[in-house]
């Protein structure tokens, strides 16, 4: 039989707080099973909003077994029309863009969803949600900076993190200063996966990641009755790094505003038209939200910007809340430096990581001086070059060893005000535009 992929079911567990993903992978004759779940601390509802979650959850996740082998064909037990078969194309192609890249592999290799006839929920007495938000926390400053501008507009918010096993990094930490209780969800993966990927053959890579907990904090927000599933994604998220077969690259393609209007406008057709799915801090570039975080001092020690500190193996993550391998934590010590005061930084990250002589080619290549920058959501080239620009001209962190390098004679930047700009592109709901554009508009000035 030919290499195949099966979505085969979900099941919610009796007391509703577990959900379990099962799935059938095909390879050289051999079927592996995984079955993935997802622990919630409080109990999920019966309707057919939430169930139609968990169908797309459950096709989201598939996505981190499907891509093992990536075998030409999916077979999937749902109900299917063309523009939803669109919307998951639109998802392997985009959301897999890292992963096509990183292995030479093919685009036209991946499989395709078309309409077909299927299982269907039954549909029950339609939802009424309530103006307030479920805000997804990460520990970092872009979060910080959405769950702030919430509270100016007014909207009574909810955190929630995804945690690998018990690894929440610093949104417990950063929830507690924002006043907002923290919803925990506990992901666990089959750790067939685990071994699957090393087999020869195998391929291991990015997945979008951000659409797993869009879908997670949807669940949150029916489950409480809110009509806000908000994130913080910034203007900066939606431009590629690289090209691969002549299409776009983007380790944060889960993370854009093309996604996000994806995902809005597939939460408003098939799940509820009152659940709007949205990034608080879209118009603003990855420079704005430094200078509005840097006005947030109380949340100086309780912030990390470092991804590493969510690694499923606990022996690699760092720690404390920075890590010298990590791009994020140079952007951010980067993007964050002419903002905040040295005393206040060092205090922040507990080293100068400009006097880093070891991370010379993270470093140039996170500013566009050498190959390609990192896959990684980090601060694009011109707004680092335009920061380190800031930097230099008003002498911070002299004669750190970064900073004498021979190849920043070649760097040129914009003024680093020009990225502070308000951007024009965002999806909030209407009747919290004005307020919110309002409220950006004013942290940034």
């Amino acid at each position: 039989m030919a290499d195949h992929f099966t979505y085969t079911s979900f099941k919610v567990s009796e007391n509703r707080h577990t959900v379990t993903l099962f799935y059938e992978l095909n390879h050289a004759d051999a079927i592996t099973v995984f079955g993935e779940t997802f622990t919630f601390e409080a109990p999920l509802p019966d309707n057919y909003e939430v169930n139609q979650v968990l169908r797309a959850l459950h096709l989201a996740c598939g996505i981190s077994y499907y891509k093992i082998f990536v075998p030409p064909v999916i077979t999937q037990p749902y109900a299917m029309d063309d523009t939803e078969a669109v919307f998951w194309n639109s998802v392997f192609r985009g959301g897999l863009s890292e992963f096509l890249y990183v292995n030479q592999i093919d685009p036209t290799r991946l499989a395709l969803f078309e309409a077909q006839a299927g299982a269907e929920h039954a549909k029950t007495a339609p939802m009424e949600l309530q103006r307030t938000a479920v805000l997804g926390i990460g520990g970092g400053k872009d979060s910080i900076v959405a769950g702030e501008a919430l509270r100016a507009c007014g909207v009574d918010t909810n955190g929630f993190v995804m945690a690998s096993g018990e690894a929440l990094g610093q949104a417990a930490a950063v929830a507690t200063v924002m006043g907002v209780p923290l919803r925990v969800v506990r992901r666990d993966l089959d750790q067939n996966l685990l071994a699957l990927q090393e087999q020869d053959g195998a391929y291991k890579g990015h997945i979008p990641i951000s659409l797993i907990f869009g879908l997670v904090g949807s669940l949150l927000a029916l489950s409480g009755g809110s009509s806000y599933v908000v994130v913080a994604n910034e203007s900066s998220a939606s431009i590629a790094s690289a090209q691969w077969a002549g299409e776009p690259v983007n380790h944060q393609w889960s993370k854009s505003f093309s996604f996000e209007t994806e995902l809005q406008n597939y939460l408003h057709m098939h799940v509820s038209e009152q659940l709007t799915y949205f990034s608080a801090i879209r118009p603003l570039s990855s420079v704005g939200v430094a200078k509005t975080f840097a006005q947030l001092p109380q949340y100086f020690e309780a912030f990390t910007s470092d991804n590493f500190v969510f690694r499923i193996d606990p022996a690699k993550r760092p720690n404390s809340r920075w890590s010298l391998e990590s791009p994020k934590s140079l952007s951010s010590f980067i993007l964050l430096s002419p903002w905040i005061a040295q005393e206040d930084m060092l205090r922040i990250f507990g080293i100068n990581f400009l006097d880093k002589s070891e991370l010379k080619d993270l470093f140039l290549s996170l500013i566009g001086l050498q190959g390609e920058p990192p896959l990684d959501c980090v601060g694009t080239p011109q707004e680092l070059g335009a920061s380190l620009h800031e930097i230099v001209t008003r002498q911070q962190w002299p004669n750190s060893a970064l900073l004498t390098l021979p190849e920043l004679a070649g760097l040129s930047a914009r003024p680093l005000e020009d990225f502070v700009e308000f951007g024009n592109s965002h999806r909030f709901p209407t009747e919290l535009e004005q307020k919110l554009t309002d409220v950006l508009k004013d942290f940034i000035k």
